[in-house]
């Protein structure tokens, strides 16, 4: 996409919230590059509204994002992105080895597109570089949420984190369950998404690999986990909690 640099700046100086809101806005066409190291994220807006979204971390990838969410194996993830090429997209591959419908890979896009912004809120360093112009066709999708929703939602996630880290420190915690199974079963002031991260918490697995074969994003996982050590369903395992004591 041929275009001309009309903002640029410092994460450290201006907030992801104020370049949104500004582009948002002043109704902006063009992609907005971010970086910070090694990292790179480009957002595609359109009229002010977020069309489409690359990283170039592994993990970001939609296949990696669809192993997360249970819709296709390590094994198929590896298989379907060996066909990938030039002219073929790893989502156009998966839908023609029969591995997703149209109408799940459209959702999954979305999805991963939502995960990558949302992730950029917690850049407190790093450059931005804003390229105006009209975006190319074939990078657009349809989000279900406006600018200003998506603004709110990853303010409202930074301010959760600050709460769950303060609990859950870092990914090598491991936790013990509480509650027995059947108990649990029968609590109403848990969501059925808690109940499902609760069966994995065995005393023995961290956080990071709790996280990982939960098949959700590091968010929504962390916000079960932070529900149920709030609900009294699990706790630090006694070892660790020894060690973060001794450490404060």
């Amino acid at each position: 996409m041929a275009g001309k640099s009309v903002l640029s700046g410092d994460l450290s100086a201006i907030t992801l919230a104020d370049v949104f809101n500004l582009l948002g806005m002043s109704k902006k066409s063009g992609v907005l590059r971010l970086t910070r190291g090694a990292e790179t994220r480009s957002l595609h807006w359109e009229a002010g509204e977020i069309v489409f979204a690359r990283s170039n971390s592994v993990r970001d990838s939609l296949g990696n994002f669809l192993v997360r969410k249970g819709m296709i194996s390590p094994e198929q993830n590896a298989v379907s992105a060996s066909k990938i090429d030039e002219s073929t997209r790893h989502g156009k591959v998966l839908v023609r080895m029969g591995l997703l419908t149209a109408n799940q890979l459209l959702w999954a896009v979305k999805q991963q597109v939502l995960e990558i912004v949302y992730a950029l809120f917690h850049w407190r360093s790093g450059f931005f570089e804003f390229i105006e112009g009209e975006p190319a066709a074939k990078e657009k999708i349809t989000l279900s949420m406006s600018t200003t929703k998506i603004i709110m939602e990853g303010i409202h996630r930074l301010d959760e984190w600050s709460k769950i880290r303060a609990a859950l420190p870092d990914d090598t915690v491991v936790l013990q369950p509480v509650l027995p199974p059947g108990e649990a079963a029968g609590r109403p002031d848990l969501s059925p998404q808690d109940k499902k991260v609760l069966a994995l918490v065995d005393g023995v697995r961290t956080l990071g690999e709790i996280v990982n074969l939960s098949r959700q994003g590091e968010f929504e996982c962390y916000s079960s986990l932070f529900n149920l050590y709030s609900a009294g369903a699990l706790r630090l395992r006694q070892a660790a909690a020894r060690a973060r004591s001794a450490a404060s």
